[in-house]
């Protein structure tokens, strides 16, 4: 079950309509949550939380093992988390938003389940940088996000502070149908920049139509939407570049689209979508 917020009183733009998903591990402490606060209060929109525990494994205690019983550290992990959603239900409060936070207990192979159930009723989901830290959490729950659901996901730095108002955007772009989905899913956020630059990394400017960023600045044109197409290079990780020119040009956010495919029923991350996992250095916007 979801609790939505909205906040008691907003002035500017509303965007009420706007339902944004925060995802916060038990581990992580209350700075995941707060980043999504500050940007659900400055957007208006209203904003679900839930905090995330695996079950812990192996459960091997009791008498002869020499620790709880299987059942004891379940019942005190169930306690923890209750607990600890609790505690950041006054973050909520603090930030001026009514509700509580969903605690979520399962199993690791269970956490992208759970996840893209929640985030197919939001508009967009949110992770913190703390939660990015989480390798093995963090897949599982980008896994359930953008391979689970038809939910965007926005990855939040550590040390920046993100808005859904974002007056610089640089989109990611290399013509494949990710990117386009990832474009038609921002195309709000898009329209109401100041300015949108179109990068590519690593591909000819005499390349087709569609890999060249030509098709996707007139389809933005016909959305009001001008762009500056820029052509980078580097040795380095297309990941890396892209951010570096982004932080160059003093970008609020990075949309791209998210790539990866299956391997022995596990979900393997495409290497600039991993490298952006790890290190987000500006907020990104993915969708898939």
């Amino acid at each position: 079950m979801f609790v939505a917020w909205t906040k008691q009183s907003t002035g500017g733009l509303e965007m009420s309509n706007t339902c944004i998903l925060s995802v916060v591990g038990v581990d992580q402490g209350d700075k995941d949550l707060a980043a999504a606060v500050r940007m659900t209060c400055d957007a208006g929109g209203e904003l679900q939380a839930i905090l995330v525990s695996c079950v812990p494994y192996p459960l091997i205690g009791g008498p002869g093992y020499g620790g709880d019983s299987p059942f004891a550290l379940i019942w005190e992990e169930h306690r923890r988390l209750e607990t600890q959603a609790n505690e950041l239900t006054s973050v909520l409060t603090a930030g001026g938003l009514r509700g509580m936070v969903t605690p979520v207990f399962c199993s690791s192979g269970q956490v992208s389940s759970h996840v893209a159930l929640h985030a197919n009723s939001a508009d967009i989901t949110v992770i913190g940088g703390t939660m990015a830290n989480d390798l093995h959490l963090a897949r599982w729950v980008v896994d359930g996000v953008l391979f689970h659901s038809s939910c965007p996901l926005l990855i939040l730095p550590k040390r920046r502070v993100a808005t859904l108002r974002p007056k610089r955007i640089v989109v990611a772009w290399n013509g494949r149908r990710e990117a386009w989905i990832a474009v038609r899913s921002s195309i709000n956020i898009l329209q109401n920049a100041n300015r949108v630059h179109v990068a590519l990394v690593d591909i000819d400017s005499e390349a087709s139509g569609e890999a060249n960023g030509a098709d996707l600045a007139g389809f933005l044109l016909r959305h009001g939407v001008e762009v500056v197409i820029d052509h980078l290079h580097g040795s380095d990780d297309p990941a890396i570049v892209l951010q570096r020119h982004a932080e160059s040009l003093d970008a609020d956010l990075i949309v791209m689209g998210a790539y990866g495919h299956s391997r022995l029923g596990e979900r393997i991350l495409g290497g600039t979508t991993e490298t952006m996992l790890q290190h987000p250095a500006i907020p990104v916007l993915m969708a898939r």
